[in-house]
């Protein structure tokens, strides 16, 4: 309970930049939401390395089997596994959260080109950077993934788990459900019925107990280890901090598009 609120304290500042992040406030229109998810559809691909490497350092993942040491931090994860990788959609199909995300990106008109684009690169075997390079991806958004590839790098799994427990949002179902909620009534004519049911699932899956879990995780990962729990609390800033950068240049990239339209129409 010391560590926790220890490290509430430490975070605290940039969840407050977070909370009252500009950006929120510029999101009122369909089409800021398209620019939102193609900017942010990075940051929902990325998710899973982060998840898939916890599995890989937590639970068995090799042949022979042998026994987790941590049994309740492996089912923990192994259960967001089976949601963020093969959750069931809207109709029934299995399939991951990223692809449930690119199919709402379809529905509510924003462009997939680049993200798919990049994950064909990324199958071929490019690195995350190159990958970004090749497709002169903004700079906000490959810093965002090199902090990420770079914890993972790490191979160290407090550092992993700190990043996944903190680093990740929690404003945004919310947040798109009222934005979505008032597009579709002032466009009858089109839904966003993907977008509407990954919030809703995203949230009924996070659920109470992922927060408390991903907090045990951490404590058994750190143990009496100041050092590693000092770690945690600086990932975790950095991970806040990357966040605050991109919802910036979601920002600047949605005021720069609201510009051009005035300037358009004038």
């Amino acid at each position: 309970m010391e560590q926790n609120a220890w490290i509430e304290r430490a975070l605290q500042p940039y969840r407050d930049q977070l909370n009252n992040h500009k950006l929120y406030e510029q999101l009122s229109t369909i089409e800021d939401i398209q620019t939102f998810m193609e900017y942010h559809v990075y940051a929902v691909w990325d998710f899973m390395s982060l998840l898939k490497s916890l599995q890989i350092q937590l639970t068995c993942t090799t042949v022979p089997w042998v026994p987790s040491h941590t049994p309740e931090t492996a089912r923990f994860i192994n259960e967001i596994v089976l949601g963020e990788e093969s959750d069931e959609d809207k109709d029934g199909n299995h399939m991951s959260h990223f692809e449930m995300y690119l199919n709402a990106m379809d529905q509510a008109g924003a462009s997939t080109l680049k993200i798919s684009q990049f994950i064909e690169l990324i199958r071929a075997g490019e690195a995350v950077d190159i990958a970004a390079y090749k497709l002169r991806l903004d700079p906000a958004i490959v810093n965002f993934m090199r902090f990420t590839f770079n914890v993972i790098n790490s191979g160290k799994p407090h550092l992993v788990a700190a990043a996944f427990t903190f680093g990740r949002e929690d404003l945004i179902p919310d947040m798109f459900l009222a934005i979505v909620k008032q597009a579709e009534e002032n466009d009858a004519a089109t839904s966003y019925s993907k977008l509407t049911y990954y919030l809703n699932r995203h949230i009924e899956l996070d659920g109470d107990d992922h927060g408390p879990l991903a907090l045990r995780m951490i404590a058994q990962l750190c143990g009496e280890n100041e050092q590693k729990w000092q770690e945690v609390i600086e990932v975790a800033q950095e991970a806040l901090q990357q966040r605050i950068y991109l919802w910036d240049a979601i920002a600047e990239e949605i005021c720069t598009k609201t510009t051009k339209l005035s300037e358009e129409l004038a």
